[in-house]
């Protein structure tokens, strides 16, 4: 069937995405040197130490940026999760886990997209708050009522580098599924435009 180029993603999107990547590879690698000494990318300790609470200042204003983007330009309509979605949680899984061909219709993300985007959100949000717990200078006090839900500063450090792991397996999910799908959305993600069926442009208007 017929295809039809269309514009998938805006600069805004582009722009957050690869800002995003790039400040997390940074913050991944310079998190595992401070986890584990032997693992030294960056040289000295407190290089890691120091991209590492540079680039958790910039993850932060990367966030507070798109979450504004999100609301501001009504990209929530089509991205946010609902309620009510579940039912399209079959079709989505049969699709992916090849029990069946046919590729479910969607606006612009599918189900598990949008829970699996929200997901990282609220799991982003509590890394971030985590991670400025262990950094005493920060706002001393502001969070000690982390140190009350997580307990000492050993739980924390934890639960932080559990988190990490998460990111990492959410992100060779990610790649795996656009590489194994179409590699023509990692054009996407670069000039902004995607493929589709002819119909189903029509469909959405």
């Amino acid at each position: 069937m017929a295809e039809e180029r269309y514009y998938k993603h805006d600069g805004f999107e582009r722009f957050t995405h690869w800002t995003h990547t790039l400040d997390t590879v940074i913050l991944v690698l310079s998190g595992m040197q401070i986890h584990y000494p032997g693992f030294s990318v960056f040289g000295a300790m407190q290089n890691a130490r120091f991209l590492h609470l540079v680039s958790a200042y910039i993850f932060v204003a990367i966030g507070v940026y798109h979450t504004y983007i999100f609301f501001a330009l009504g990209k929530h309509r089509i991205a946010m999760p609902g309620l009510f979605d579940f039912s399209e949680v079959g079709p989505v899984l049969k699709y992916y886990l090849h029990l069946s061909r046919e590729k479910p219709i969607v606006e612009k993300y599918n189900v598990l997209q949008k829970y699996g985007y929200f997901l990282l959100f609220a799991v982003s949000v509590l890394q971030t708050v985590l991670g400025f717990a262990l950094y005493p200078f920060f706002l001393p006090g502001v969070f000690s009522f982390v140190f009350a839900i997580f307990g000492d500063a050993v739980q924390i450090r934890i639960w932080h580098t559990t988190i990490m792991w998460l990111f990492i397996s959410f992100t060779a999910l990610h790649v795996y599924l656009v590489v194994t799908e179409d590699r023509r959305m990692v054009k996407a993600m670069i000039d902004g435009y995607y493929y589709r069926k002819a119909t189903e442009g029509k469909a959405q208007g």
